[in-house]
């Protein structure tokens, strides 16, 4: 295959994709229309089924693709420059960056939870890229941890998970937050609420209690 045949076969999965990501956004996978994708990306319904067999095939590459962009960009964060506890709120923050640059990952990740629970894919960017950022998240901790900032009695990855899902539950659990809370996820101002909360409770179950003689010596 010649060069610019590469270059036109990836143009078009580019725009097949975008199409594909936008369609599944509005409608999620049951609904979402091979046909209206096609018409989207201004290709014929035949090309589309040329490159992906299936509908689920095509859903599980725009997952793939969106969690390949939203990963590489976090795993290539540094942190060690920053004091341990700035490094993890800007470590929180861009956790949250990262649906926010991408309102249609947002509307996804539902429909995408779901189907990775009952589909198993040959590619997962996510399952590739998660253990670097959990190693990330590990690193700040154990700085924290040796300079006495930190407590060291809980277990790093453990905290990354619990952090994870109190930011993805913004996005993914909203009909909780708003039924047994006084904010709404889908208002903005109460986003950044609840963006300031997660980083505020995880550094407060993280940073270390005064030791006896520094409480000691505070009260004389």
């Amino acid at each position: 295959m010649t060069n610019a045949r590469q270059q036109s076969k990836a143009a078009t999965i580019e725009l097949i994709l975008r199409a594909a990501k936008a369609e599944f956004a509005e409608h999620g996978l049951e609904k979402a229309n091979v046909k209206k994708i096609a018409e989207r990306a201004g290709v014929t319904k035949q090309l589309v089924y040329h490159y992906y067999n299936s509908k689920e095939q095509l859903f599980a590459c725009v997952l793939d693709v969106s969690s390949d962009n939203t990963m590489t960009a976090l795993t290539a964060l540094e942190f060690d420059h920053l004091p341990p506890v700035e490094g993890l709120r800007v470590l929180i923050e861009h956790l949250f960056d990262a649906y926010q640059r991408d309102p249609e990952m947002a509307q996804l990740a539902t429909e995408g939870i779901r189907f990775h629970d009952s589909h198993t894919t040959p590619a997962n960017r996510f399952i590739d890229l998660g253990p670097q950022l959990t190693e990330k998240m590990t690193k700040l901790i154990d700085r924290g941890c040796a300079s006495g900032e930190f407590r060291s009695d809980l277990n790093p990855e453990l905290v990354f998970v619990t952090t994870c899902l109190m930011v993805a539950g913004a996005y993914t659990n909203r009909y909780l937050i708003d039924s047994l809370s006084t904010i709404s996820t889908r208002n903005c101002e109460d986003l950044q609420v609840w963006r300031r909360f997660t980083a505020d409770f995880v550094l407060a179950a993280l940073i270390a209690p005064p030791s006896p003689a520094d409480v000691k010596a505070g009260n004389a």
